[in-house]
């Protein structure tokens, strides 16, 4: 990885460039940070680390809560870049582990650096533009879950959760729009992205209806003092209105 880095960002729109600035095609000049992606789970203590500042917890009793954060700041750097390569220049983005480097500030996934030829030639199949992201995914999952003991659904909740966001927001520059939502999110039993968010009937006033909820949650709850739910979380679903009244999310 010797050509220039460029960022991501160049190539996005407004919507998705403050996503992309820590997202490069080549390496930079200085690659002493830069770690395979292959070796990830060769930094576990270091991951843990970083989320025990951020959150508290104990790294040993709270491995599984504190990776699935961890996972939420990771798939913030490479979601987008898979969602600007295929959804606004149309083209598959190759993010094969073994061609991409992560650069870790104490623990934080800081920057990611795609092989300077990642970007392919266009295509307008969604199976072939998002293949290489969704095996990226599957990658990573299987890397994080190799340090602690984690469903892979719920990391996959984690980066669904994304996804569902970035493909509401992010402006397609052609057809691909509903075609690509319905794609990744489409409900069959062999697609790990299926159904990320449904449409739920609050029993709960405090709540809006219908109210967005994860289809799996993130267990951020089992780190101690973690006692502010995420928006879309679906254990708010099952409190009482005494209980809402104590969350950020209602407000």
């Amino acid at each position: 990885m010797s050509s220039p880095a460029r960022s991501f960002a160049d190539f996005a729109s407004p919507e998705l460039a403050p996503y992309l600035r820590n997202v490069w095609l080549g390496a930079p000049c200085d690659d002493a940070a830069l770690i395979p992606l292959t070796s990830l789970s060769e930094h576990r203590p270091a991951l843990l680390d970083a989320m025990t500042a951020r959150y508290g917890g104990d790294a040993a009793l709270h491995a599984r809560a504190l990776l699935s954060q961890w996972s939420k700041y990771y798939f913030g750097l490479a979601a987008p870049a898979g969602v600007a390569a295929a959804r606004l220049l149309g083209c598959p983005l190759d993010m094969a582990p073994e061609r991409t480097r992560l650069v870790l500030k104490q623990g934080m996934p800081a920057a990611l650096h795609f092989h300077a030829d990642a970007l392919q030639e266009p295509d307008a199949d969604p199976a072939r533009r998002y293949a290489s992201l969704v095996a990226h995914l599957d990658d990573v999952i299987g890397m994080i879950g190799s340090m602690t003991k984690i469903a892979p659904r719920v990391l996959w909740s984690n980066a669904g959760n994304l996804l569902d966001y970035l493909l509401a927001n992010c402006p397609s520059r052609s057809s691909h729009g509903e075609i690509d939502a319905n794609w990744l999110f489409r409900s069959t039993d062999d697609n790990p992205l299926r159904t990320p968010l449904r449409d739920a009937k609050p029993r709960s006033a405090l709540l809006p209806d219908p109210f967005r909820a994860r289809r799996v949650c993130c267990v951020r709850y089992e780190i101690p003092g973690e006692t502010q739910l995420c928006a879309t979380c679906p254990l708010l679903l099952t409190m009482r209105d005494e209980q809402l009244a104590l969350q950020d999310a209602i407000r």
